[in-house]
Order: C-alpha cells, then structure tokens, then sequence
C-alpha cells in the first residue's frame, strides 16, 4: 500500500484556486484581444509561480544553498514585462481579482507561512507587482545595510569651530641700537654727523 499524500495547508488550496482563476481570465482575455504569445507567457509564469508555492509548502525544508550564477544570461527571465501591474493592462479583466489576492495574503494562515519561510517572499512579491498591489508588510524586503564609507562618515565628528579672531597685532618694535664698545654700560654710542655737502664734494684748497 502506498502511503497517502500530505494534506494540502488550507491557504495553499485557496492560493491554487485563484491561480486557476487568474489563469482562465488571462486566456479568455488573450483570445479576445488576439495576444497568443504574450497569453501563453503569462500562463506559463502563473503556473510555474503556483508550483513553486506548492513546492515549498509540501516538501520538507532543506538548508538554503547560493546557486551560480549563469555567465551570459541578462533581462528579465521569463520575456515578460516588467512594469508594475503590467498583467492588468494586457488583460484588463484580471484587475476584478486583485481583491482576492490581496485577502489571501492577509489571512492568518498565510501571514503565518510568509513569517516561517521567508523564501516565500520571491514566489509572492513578483506575483503582487504583475497585477499591481502593494505587498503586505509581511513581504517587506529588510532594509538594506548602511555603505561602510557613509557609516564610518556619519561616525566621525565634526571637527572644532574656528577661534574668534582676536585684536590684530600692532606694528613690531625696532631694536634698540647697539652698544659702544668700551663705553659705560648703559650708553648708547651715537653715529657723527656726515660732513656739510660743500665739504664732502667740493674740498677747500
């Protein structure tokens, strides 16, 4: 006998539900408009968006693992767009059912399961940007860390204001003149007066 498989949490019923809906409407839509491609690219991403949810609330949790990156491979994944609620406005008729997932979102038991496993966040943050709503605060990204170079700016203080400036300096005092040699102390020897101008040009004969 093989063993029965997991019950499905209740939130994860509903989800799967309004994937199935959202899902019927985009290809009702894609019809009516005649948007074959982008019909088929958006159903796919829903489907796979709504696996990958099932995934992780069924499986067993294992230790979160980095992955290489893949050298080569730039844009968005998937060749949707990327504009926030861009679902709504190449199938107007998905907007009637963004109410339902905003409801999904706030219920207990999915309050409960985004809080245990924060991995949800990547399946459930792109999927309210396609049709347009705001997350919850329970999908709010952490706040990103501070730069070291802000951080170590926004440590070091400023620096000491500049000193009033005080009076200017008055004008500097010449030295007195020297000394004789030989004369008391205290005397001040005193140059002899430069001969008259007739005398040191025009000597008398």
């Amino acid at each position: 006998m093989t063993a029965a498989a997991p019950a499905s949490p209740g939130f994860l019923l509903r989800f799967a539900g309004f994937i199935a809906a959202l899902c019927a409407c985009v290809a009702a839509e894609g019809v009516r408009h005649r948007r074959g491609s982008l019909t088929i690219l958006a159903w796919t991403r829903l489907r796979r968006l709504c696996a990958r949810l099932e995934a992780l609330a069924t499986r067993p949790r294992a230790p979160a693992r980095r992955r290489p990156g893949r050298p080569g491979r730039s844009g968005p994944p998937h060749g949707l767009p990327r504009a926030h609620g861009w679902l709504r406005r190449a199938f107007p008729a998905t907007a009637s059912l963004a109410p339902q997932l905003r409801a999904l979102l706030d219920a207990p038991d999915m309050q409960a399961f985004i809080a245990a496993t924060p991995a949800a966040g990547r399946i459930l943050r792109p999927l309210c940007h396609t049709i347009g709503i705001a997350p919850p605060p329970a999908l709010a990204l952490p706040p990103k860390p501070r730069p070291p170079r802000a951080a170590q700016m926004a440590a070091t203080p400023d620096p000491p204001p500049d000193p009033a400036p005080g009076p200017a300096p008055g004008p500097t005092p010449h030295p007195p003149p020297p000394e004789r040699p030989g004369a008391p102390r205290g005397a001040v020897w005193l140059r002899p007066p430069d001969p008259p101008l007739r005398t040191r040009f025009f000597p008398r004969s």
